[in-house]
């Protein structure tokens, strides 16, 4: 194999720990995540930063049946494009093969790169460039183990299960987002996630109308910018406080990729707020975490220009708060035994237990808030009589309990 790809491979095994080579010289299996499909280009001779790729329709049709995704290599490996499955499956549509390949054109022109297949329009694929988290569509994944020897014989089909909503979302607003064709793709997709995340909203779209306009509990105008350029480069503000007129809007918001310099000086001026494609899927994730209601996500919108993930901790911190919360949960109940105290001495046993095991201690009223809360009679965790707190369960029957509790909660109200 040539020598161009192992600084590659070595970056892929430092990010997915598994890479075994899985079909022919140029095709690695990535964990149990997907496949990559390596391609090398020398360039042009005369110099210029051109290059030439043919992809074997024959590994194509193999692969695609799977997630997967295109490595191209420019001259070396300090330069090098990630194009995932749906992104390389769209280029090539009908597009026909030359000599059972399709020929691929990656140039750069300036200071950005694209890729261009015969009969198509040039995509601009700077921000692909060297982008090892752009690996997967995240469309699908592999329920069960493929063998080298079904990936070459093709002996049916792999069980395949979908992923969840919240990874559906975040696909179709990563694919959607730089369909500059469709633009109406992305406005669904952020529509699908506000609602998905509390909010009460509509995709409007159409010329002269906002994109998306979110209702309840506060009203905010969404405007969904796509585009395969690396970043946008101008919005027109003016329009948007229109739209915001005219739906009675609290808040304005951009949402794009990525956006150049001016338009963020431009939105601190329009009181507007910028959320990049990735942070709206960060959130989704946060949300997963620890399930967040639009009053929690308030504050974002009442920010200025560019929305940055340190502007994010406020969120990260509840979770952080939970964890540590979910910790004393277990000291509590381990100070409190069959012997009658009051709260003093069973406060006093806590932070004793709290030191024991190296987590940090809650005030004396949030502790009395939790063992009051545990002695509540449904509950059935602690006892509370005249002021005097014990336990009449065991440590793992209390637990049990709790968890018991939790899940029948969860289970009520899906």
């Amino acid at each position: 194999m040539s020598d161009h790809y192992n600084e590659i491979l070595r970056k892929l095994e430092e990010k997915y720990i598994s890479v075994e080579r899985y079909y022919g010289q140029t095709v690695y299996k990535l964990s149990k995540g997907g496949f990559v499909y390596l391609r090398y280009s020398s360039g042009d001779k005369s110099g210029k930063q051109k290059y030439f790729f043919g992809l074997e329709r024959e590994v194509i049709e193999k692969m695609k049946r799977y997630d997967f995704s295109i490595i191209f290599v420019c001259g070396s490996y300090q330069d090098f494009f990630i194009v995932n499955k749906d992104y390389l499956l769209s280029i090539i549509k009908g597009v026909a093969v030359r000599g059972n390949q399709w020929k691929i054109n990656i140039n750069k022109k300036d200071s950005s790169w694209y890729l261009k297949v015969t009969g198509k329009e040039k995509f601009n694929i700077t921000k692909f460039n060297n982008k090892l988290d752009l690996i997967f569509s995240k469309i699908i994944y592999l329920k069960k183990e493929i063998t080298k020897e079904e990936f070459r014989e093709e002996k049916g089909k792999p069980e395949l299960i979908e992923l969840s909503e919240v990874e559906k979302i975040k696909s179709k607003l990563i694919s959607s987002s730089i369909k500059s064709d469709k633009p109406s793709l992305f406005e669904e997709a952020i529509a699908s996630c506000f609602k998905f995340l509390g909010f009460e909203c509509e995709h409007i779209g159409g010329a002269g109308n906002t994109d998306v306009l979110v209702s309840i509990p506060y009203r905010v105008i969404i405007e969904a910018k796509t585009t395969i350029r690396g970043s946008i480069g101008k919005i027109y503000f003016t329009r948007l406080k229109q739209h915001k007129e005219k739906h009675n809007a609290d808040y304005i918001t951009v949402i794009c990729n990525d956006f150049e310099p001016s338009v963020i000086k431009d939105a601190e001026i329009e009181n507007s707020i910028l959320i990049q494609t990735k942070l709206l899927c960060r959130l989704l994730d946060l949300n997963d975490e620890y399930p967040l209601s639009p009053f929690d996500l308030g504050y974002i919108f009442q920010l200025k220009g560019l929305l940055k993930e340190k502007d994010l901790q406020k969120l990260i911190n509840r979770l952080v708060n939970l964890k540590e919360k979910i910790e004393n949960l277990s000291a509590i109940i381990q100070s409190i035994d069959s012997q009658k105290r009051n709260l003093d001495e069973v406060y006093g046993r806590y932070q004793m237990k709290c030191t024991e095991l190296n987590i940090g201690t809650l005030d004396k009223m949030q502790f009395k808030a939790f063992i009051d809360f545990l002695a509540m009679p449904f509950i059935g965790v602690i006892v509370r009589e005249n002021s005097l707190y014990y336990r009449e369960v065991s440590e793992n029957i209390a637990m049990k309990r709790l968890k018991m509790i939790g899940s029948s909660i969860y289970e009520t109200n899906k």
